[in-house]
């Protein structure tokens, strides 16, 4: 019964558990779309107005501008393009994370959930982004 349910829940979502590799990456660049907007959250130990939800929109597959306002490296440093969050990806794996998720959008195979617990043995260091409302422009 627990496998038949939790078969039905994964059937019905729209995002793939799949571990990183370059396919994803591969995938994601054959669609060549380097204008887009979507909503990005933060999960991390971090004040509220780090963790959003923030609306934002990339042109030329840069952060332009975040919540309406253009992008300031000083005052938006957690937020990443698609592109920002396959490297945050690789950077995280290679430092051999106790524990992680990664999940991908079944249609444009971006990094729709990623979050990464880097060692058991200390609280408030994990780091995670969740992608929702993504939209080619």
């Amino acid at each position: 019964m627990r496998v038949l349910l939790f078969t039905l829940l994964f059937l019905g979502c729209n995002k793939s558990p799949i571990d990183v590799s370059g396919e994803q990456f591969n995938n994601w660049k054959l669609q060549k779309i380097s204008n887009y907007s979507f909503s990005l959250r933060v999960n991390c130990f971090c004040p509220l107005e780090t963790v959003g939800p923030h609306e934002v929109v990339v042109k030329n597959g840069q952060v332009s501008t975040v919540n309406g306002k253009p992008y300031d490296p000083q005052v938006h440093s957690m937020i990443k393009s698609i592109d920002d969050l396959f490297a945050f990806i690789s950077e995280s794996i290679a430092r051999k994370p106790f524990n992680k998720t990664l999940e991908y959008d079944a249609k444009y195979y971006f990094p729709s959930n990623v979050f990464f617990d880097y060692s058991e043995m200390m609280a408030d260091e994990e780091l995670g982004y969740q992608v929702t409302n993504f939209k080619p422009l």
